[in-house]
């Protein structure tokens, strides 16, 4: 399991940084993405400003996560609860985002959105049991 924890923390640090350039570029370009994406301009802000919430957890998680995997048992804590806020903010990212049109693209995002803190979240606490 600390593998698997060590590749899901590199993941959640990917991810995050993903997210936070998706977010600041749906700030920035606001306008023009919202008439693309046919969503009302303060949908489009709150689920940018979520999103780089969400990005700033998912980063902090995986750090925590590679140092918690090395044995350490606070950072394995935190990172324990940073997991939690990274699936609840996942989840709310994407009932945000099948508000008003739900399809199955959307419920597909949303899912998939959640594999990865919930996978995360599995193995950190397993390698804790293990500490």
């Amino acid at each position: 399991m600390r593998k698997m924890l060590k590749g899901l923390s590199i993941l959640q640090i990917i991810i995050g940084i993903l997210c936070a350039a998706v977010g600041i570029i749906t700030l920035i370009m606001g306008n023009f993405m919202g008439n693309l994406a046919n969503l009302p301009a303060e949908q489009q802000a709150l689920s940018a400003i979520l999103g780089l919430v969400s990005a700033v957890f998912n980063f902090c998680c995986g750090w925590c996560g590679l140092k918690g995997e090395k044995g350490n048992k606070k950072s394995l804590s935190v990172s324990v609860k940073l997991g939690w806020l990274c699936l609840i903010a996942a989840l709310v990212s994407g009932g945000l985002a099948l508000f008003g049109d739900v399809n199955m693209q959307r419920v597909c995002t949303v899912v998939a959105s959640s594999v990865v803190p919930v996978l995360f979240l599995v193995s950190a606490k397993s390698v804790s049991k293990d500490l």
